[in-house]
């Protein structure tokens, strides 16, 4: 019997079955309460589908929708063959359709006349889908669609921000830098950080058990928490988007260990680039102390809210420790990652120990212990 009184069957369960059993009977309305919108879902929410599915009923719906918007709209700014003025016109379409409910966008509108569009099978739907996401949020509950269209105001400055440092230089064939720290620290907290305190206005005003809790203080963890995501994927995706032309690393940065972005993939200053990979990674490893705090402060009797905010946590954890042993950071063929496996593992695991304070704490420890060791490789 796994905790929570899951049963389990003589022969062992999929991973996924368990959490399926632990978030209740899947059924098509269960996320967004739209069938259409939950196949989209599905489709294009990766490992994140795991929290939003192990969510309370009352939370995962305007956040599963939020995501979904974010989802879209970063779609828009990332796919390559519609023109920048084209990008950031429809973004900004999108904040006045959040603020209006009309949405003004018409997919087939984005796309250059000569090019197919470089899109995946699920993400031209996801661009068709914009007028039913909207009247999704639209009908939320006031408080939950006022804090979905604040998160995704903010995080389309992101995306407004990323494609004004670096669409003009991607079509130049130059690398573009962002400058500074601040500058770093500002685009990780619009495309990520934010998220943390939205995620906790939701969950902890519509968790009794939370309501006498610091959500100021809480909120400020959970900034932390998405900049720490954020940077993993920075690190991880580092020597593809060089590749790309951007470099989301600080330019700062990189002059103080003299450095440019050229030098990135210049295997002749592998030297210096180790020691750029072990301040950012040392960087990142202070904000998931952050996040450690966050998912901590979350009682254990909510167990459901726990192991939505403790599988990001220890996936990227994770992703840092990949990125650190495989010892050839910007020459990679392939971005680091967890495999399936190692989720699946991590998943019963979590099944578990998710209550206990002391277990998750360890489990923490050995993550981060095994990123320091291999940082010294």
């Amino acid at each position: 019997m796994l905790p929570g009184g899951v049963v389990v069957a003589q022969r062992p369960l999929e991973p996924l079955t368990q959490v399926r059993i632990l978030a209740g009977q899947y059924n098509t309305k269960m996320l967004t309460g739209e069938p259409t919108l939950d196949r989209l879902l599905k489709a294009t929410s990766r490992a994140f589908y795991l929290s939003l599915r192990i969510l309370p009923p009352e939370i995962r719906k305007p956040i599963s929708i939020a995501y979904l918007m974010a989802r879209t709209a970063d779609t828009i700014a990332d796919t390559q063959n519609i023109e920048l003025h084209v990008k950031l016109k429809s973004l900004e379409a999108i904040k006045m359709a959040l603020n209006s409910g009309e949405c003004l966008i018409n997919p087939d509108d984005l796309f250059r006349s000569d090019e197919k569009p470089h899109l995946s099978l699920p993400e031209y739907p996801l661009l068709s889908s914009i007028p039913l996401t909207l009247q999704a949020i639209e009908v939320l509950e006031p408080n939950n669609s006022s804090l979905v269209k604040e998160v995704l105001a903010t995080l389309i400055q992101g995306m407004e921000m990323d494609l004004k440092c670096f669409g003009k230089a991607m079509s130049k064939n130059k690398i573009a830098s962002l400058r500074n720290p601040d500058e770093v620290d500002l685009y990780t907290f619009l495309v990520a950080g934010c998220v943390g305190p939205f995620w906790t206005e939701v969950t902890f005003t519509n968790t009794p058990e939370l309501k006498d809790r610091d959500i100021k203080n809480i909120s400020s963890l959970g900034v932390d928490f998405g900049k720490a995501l954020q940077m993993t994927n920075i690190l991880r995706d580092c020597p593809s988007d060089i590749r790309a032309g951007k470099c989301y690393l600080a330019k700062k940065e990189l002059a103080d260990l003299c450095l440019t972005p050229d030098d990135l993939l210049n295997r002749s200053a592998s030297i210096k680039v180790k020691r750029l990979l072990i301040n950012q990674v040392n960087k990142t490893i202070d904000l998931y102390d952050s996040a450690e705090q966050y998912v901590l402060s979350i009682p254990p009797n909510c167990r459901r809210l726990r192991l939505a905010a403790l599988w990001p946590l220890l996936i990227g954890l994770g992703t840092l420790e990949a990125l650190v042993l495989e010892n050839s950071w910007m020459h990679s063929e392939k971005p680091a990652k967890v495999s399936r496996l190692w989720v699946y593992k991590m998943i019963i695991k979590s099944l578990f120990i998710v209550s206990s304070d002391y277990s998750i704490k360890f489990w923490i420890k050995q993550l981060r212990a095994s990123v320091g060791k291999g940082l010294l490789i």
